[in-house]
């Protein structure tokens, strides 16, 4: 995919940003920084949306991120 955007944006709309991914991704309800290792590396908490008509509800996720 060709983006027509910097990559320092992308980088502070995905990383720097991530608790706001929720208000942006229908994918997404709700993602939540547990701990920060080091300078790029986080544990982060994700809530998925329900999909239409409820057939899979909300899932929760922990992830290890690192940039």
């Amino acid at each position: 995919v060709m983006l027509e955007q910097k990559t320092d944006e992308l980088y502070e709309e995905l990383v720097d940003n991530m608790e706001q991914m929720g208000e942006w991704n229908p994918n997404v309800k709700q993602v939540k920084v547990l701990q920060k290792i080091g300078e790029d590396t986080m544990i982060t908490h994700e809530v998925s949306a329900e999909t239409a008509g409820n057939v899979v509800g909300p899932r929760d996720f922990v992830s290890v991120r690192c940039a």
